[in-house]
């Protein structure tokens, strides 16, 4: 085990600001060990029947719940997006098995790479009835959990874009906020 995957891990679940300016440097420094920390009480909590040591260290078990944070975040959130955002705004509902994972950690690395600046979720999952009522093509990503529209306060919508296109598979530029997918495909709009 590394340690740079361990601040990779960190810096998907929304630890990165912890990380400091070093950031992802494979460096078990004193912010790492402080985010390492945090991590492991959050995890604790979240996962309340899978309990890890919590001192700061990164080991083993600690890349292990990394691991499993990441692969439930679509079900459990993460340290800045919570899973209750994603619910479709016009029926208070969940895509059956939560939001994509690789969608959720993606907001992270963008939310990162903006100088961890909140994003707000607009939009997330949206129910069939709801995507019609809001005028949603008829096989939007968003009815599979695989897309959110976001805003970033100060920051412009084209500057959330230019960053969006070097993580994200569908990107989408609007005048007050931009959209964001897990498509599996590169497509721009």
């Amino acid at each position: 085990m590394a340690y740079v995957d361990i601040q990779k891990g960190l810096m998907k679940l929304g630890y990165g600001k912890m990380l400091g300016k070093t950031g992802i440097d494979g460096i078990e420094g004193k912010n790492s060990k402080k985010a390492v920390l945090q991590f492991q009480k959050d995890y604790n909590y979240i996962f309340n029947n899978k309990k890890i040591k919590v001192d700061g260290i990164g080991r083993n078990e600690t890349q292990k719940a990394i691991n499993h944070w990441i692969k439930n975040s679509g079900l459990k959130g993460t340290k800045n997006f919570g899973i209750n955002e994603m619910r479709c705004k016009g029926s208070g509902t969940m895509v059956k098995g939560g939001m994509d994972t690789k969608l959720m950690t993606k907001l992270e690395e963008l939310r990162y790479k903006l100088g961890n600046k909140p994003i707000i979720v607009t939009s997330g999952y949206r129910s069939p009835g709801h995507n019609k009522n809001v005028g949603g093509a008829p096989k939007s990503q968003h009815l599979f959990g695989k897309a959110c529209d976001i805003k970033v306060i100060g920051v412009l919508p084209s500057k959330v874009y230019n960053l969006a296109v070097t993580l994200f598979d569908g990107v989408g530029k609007y005048p007050t906020f931009t959209h964001v997918d897990t498509r599996g495909y590169k497509t721009r709009f």
